[in-house]
């Protein structure tokens, strides 16, 4: 009987290219659609696109601040592309921007990983027959764990909530008040956490079904 690892590790092998789409499919298209909901909510369309340079940016801040434990935040905070609007009327300030911040991203790319593992076994389910009714409850799972890294993964700024990319600038662009979004946005982590830790338990569900129906037809 080959254990939950070897069985992910050889299923992850065989659809490797669906794994593979799907990883990365997942953080292209969240950050396409992040951005197209942003220009629907404002109906603006982005004025200026900056590539910021990044290796000039960490050199000033190791230059200029003396502590390393106070370094490593700043710097992995940098952003390393911005795209937004800047109104005319006010001087040309940006009033949303919307960036690609690394932590941020490589954060999305393990979810989108995860997503592509068990997006793998169940289409190793389905072509063995081995689909079952808890599947449902697993998309489910899945669609949940997915919204809550993709909601706290949202690195927008808004002149009318925060100067700061954060997560719960999209709370306050979906209507929420301002004073509340910010309330909330200590939550950020554990929402993150729990996303994390529900898509590892349903790869574990799924691998254990996978697992018995193994066991069965041997």
């Amino acid at each position: 009987m080959k254990t939950y690892g070897r069985l992910a590790f050889d299923i992850c092998k065989a659809r490797w290219m669906l794994l593979l789409a799907t990883s990365v499919g997942f953080v292209v298209l969240y950050y396409f659609m992040l951005l197209l909901l942003t220009m629907l909510r404002f109906g603006e369309i982005p004025n200026y696109f900056v590539f910021h340079d990044v290796i000039g940016v960490y050199q000033l801040i190791y230059e200029g601040t003396p502590s390393i434990i106070d370094m490593i935040p700043i710097i992995i905070d940098e952003a390393w592309f911005e795209a937004g609007y800047k109104n005319p009327d006010y001087y040309g300030v940006a009033t949303w921007s919307y960036m690609l911040i690394p932590p941020k991203m490589i954060l999305l790319l393990f979810m989108g990983i995860l997503l592509g593992i068990f997006t793998a076994l169940v289409v190793h389910g389905r072509s063995n027959h081995c689909e079952t009714k808890q599947d449902r409850h697993l998309y489910v799972a899945a669609g949940v764990g997915s919204t809550f890294i993709g909601l706290t993964s949202a690195t927008l700024t808004w002149v009318v909530c925060c100067s700061t990319p954060s997560w719960v600038v999209a709370l306050a662009m979906l209507g929420m008040s301002g004073s509340l979004a910010l309330w909330l946005e200590p939550l950020g982590n554990v929402l993150t956490i729990s996303g994390l830790f529900l898509m590892l338990w349903i790869i574990y569900q799924k691998l254990k079904m996978l697992s018995k129906t193994e066991m069965t037809i041997g």
